[in-house]
């Protein structure tokens, strides 16, 4: 017995004596069951964490966890919070306020997208789009794409639509916005495709959970050298899901 405690003994002053990690700080959020409501973003010249509850309001931390800015997302009635886009301080405007797309969507699959900044100001309105994308031109210039797919008469037809940007992106920036999700056809009746975030070399794994929280499907995708992962839906019954990669989640709309 003495030399069984002994052991237990040792082996806890070794495993703190070689933690490698410091708890700086915990975040308790209200929110969605498999939702991912909490993420870091880079700008040009400093890191930040944001959050954001069941009561549509977003907090913005700095680094050393200290708040930089607190706003009420314009949530319109009816209408739920569906996925935050692209933090950016130099893409959107000059100014260096950071800047984001919100995208909200009704019960009936009614998506809207709207750009904010820190303080909340409404900056633009896309319509009823449902995801956008940020795109280099060999010319070095940068464009927003913004997209809705519909579905109709046995198709999925998307619109895209195309807007010229004045700003830039640092490298960290780059690498940041890389790592976003975005599927489509969203709703979807049969397949989804899901574009990929991850390094196409690690383990990585595609987890789809229902509004309720219940895993409801689990694909492997470690060593996907695809840009897109092809996800059969069509046993799922209708309604809102939520689909994560490793760090990164966003929501589909089954049909």
């Amino acid at each position: 017995m003495i030399r069984k405690i002994t052991l237990i003994t040792l082996f806890l002053t070794s495993a703190v004596s070689f933690s490698q990690a410091t708890l700086e700080h915990s975040y308790i959020i209200n929110q969605d069951e498999g939702s991912d409501q909490s993420y870091f973003f880079n700008t040009e010249t400093a890191s930040y964490h944001y959050t954001y509850d069941t009561s549509n309001v977003l907090k913005i931390y700095k680094e050393d966890h200290s708040i930089y800015a607190t706003l009420n997302l314009p949530v319109d009635s009816g209408y739920n919070v569906n996925n935050l886009q692209l933090f950016t301080d130099k893409l959107f405007n000059s100014d260096n306020s950071i800047e984001f797309l919100l995208v909200t969507v009704n019960a009936t699959g009614v998506h809207k997208m709207t750009l904010l900044n820190e303080k909340g100001d409404v900056l633009q309105q896309f319509g009823d789009k449902q995801d956008a994308l940020i795109v280099k031109t060999l010319s070095n210039n940068y464009k927003l794409i913004t997209q809705k797919a519909t579905y109709n008469s046995g198709l999925y037809i998307t619109k895209k639509d195309v807007y010229a940007l004045t700003g830039s992106l640092s490298v960290n920036q780059v690498k940041d916005l890389s790592k976003s999700l975005v599927a489509y056809p969203n709703p979807v009746k049969d397949v989804l495709n899901i574009t990929n975030p991850t390094d196409k070399t690690g383990d990585a794994s595609l987890k789809v959970f229902s509004a309720t929280g219940k895993l409801v499907l689990q694909k492997n995708i470690a060593g996907n050298n695809e840009d897109f992962i092809k996800l059969d839906v069509s046993g799922l019954q209708s309604g809102v899901y939520i689909y994560k990669i490793n760090d990164v989640s966003n929501k589909f709309i089954k049909e």
